[in-house]
């Protein structure tokens, strides 16, 4: 099979973004659907736009006729209605489809029955029964936390309070990839479809622990700054927040919550070992390259205004 050409993205923000841009860089016609006109601004010179009806069938068939790939990016509170996505790109002979579930456990099978992962986990099995009757392929990414998230908010170190909830000492290991390499990712799978034709691909820019970022964190932080380290057992963190959560009352904090305990765990495929970035044609950062990007972006807040500057990051540069 050729390599596809023409790809519709559902949804913008910094991730697709991310995409857009390097699905233009590499030659694709691009089109961006959305349920409102704003999604115009800053998109790159030739990005075609379209405002969709999503929640109808036979709207979003239309506009999608004569595309070769949907790829999603929709935030959480839209995830269940890629049903409708799927069945729309089926109608329209769209080929392949790729769902917004970009994370670090949801592709994992030991962990289907979290909380977090129910309506994704959903999505997938959909997805994945419309494929075994040859009606549309797929591709679900592994990415691990999003690499931009672990330098600059307190998921991993809270670099604000100068704290961290050390699971078990630190010491687990987890993938994570930026915002760019995600849209490389994409592109390198899309750019051999036969190869990664309805599979999980999993990538990373690098594999780090707790420990290596809060021992980064320590070595740039001014000298009269003193970190508290909070110990936490992280299999009896795990089991407290299952016991008392369920996804009916899961609000974002109790997600980020479980999220943490379950990817500091070490129980869960937190580390993609092995990976598939030589699949994809994508590098992995060595850690005199993730300390250089470390220093320079140490202490920033993570804004559009920022990564859409390139100042956030360097990241780009280097993968």
């Amino acid at each position: 099979m050729s390599s596809f050409k023409n790809i519709t993205l559902l949804g913008k923000g910094l991730l697709g973004s991310a995409i857009v841009k390097q699905l233009v860089d590499a030659g694709f016609n691009v089109t961006v659907f959305s349920r409102t006109s704003q999604v115009t601004n800053d998109l790159p010179p030739g990005v075609k736009t379209v405002q969709v009806d999503y929640s109808s069938v036979d709207n979003l068939a239309t506009a999608l006729r004569g595309q070769d790939v949907v790829i999603c990016t929709v935030g959480t509170p839209a995830i269940s209605a890629q049903k409708t996505f799927i069945d729309a790109a089926i109608q329209a002979g769209v080929k392949r489809y790729v769902p917004s579930d970009w994370g670090a456990l949801g592709t994992d099978p030991a962990a289907e029955s979290l909380p977090s992962n129910a309506i994704w986990v959903d999505i997938q099995k959909y997805l994945k029964s419309k494929a075994a009757l040859g009606q549309i392929e797929y591709n679900l990414f592994g990415v691990g936390p999003i690499l931009e998230y672990v330098i600059s908010s307190s998921f991993v170190v809270d670099f604000q309070n100068h704290t961290v909830d050390l699971y078990d000492g630190g010491v687990h290991r987890f993938s994570t990839t930026s915002f760019a390499s995600i849209g490389k990712a994409v592109v390198g799978a899309l750019k051999t479809p036969d190869a990664t034709r309805n599979r999980l691909i999993r990538v990373h820019d690098i594999v780090l622990t707790q420990g290596k970022v809060l021992e980064l964190a320590k070595k740039y932080s001014p000298s009269d700054v003193k970190w508290t380290e909070n110990a936490v057992d992280a299999s009896k963190e795990l089991e407290t927040i299952l016991s008392t959560t369920k996804q009916s009352d899961l609000n974002f904090e109790k997600w980020v919550s479980l999220l943490r305990a379950a990817v500091f765990s070490g129980k869960f495929a937190a580390e993609y070992n092995p990976s598939d970035n030589e699949l994809v044609g994508l590098p992995i950062l060595d850690w005199k390259e993730f300390e250089e990007i470390f220093a320079a972006n140490f202490g920033k807040s993570l804004t559009a205004e920022l990564v859409k500057e390139g100042k956030f990051d360097g990241i780009e540069k280097r993968v």
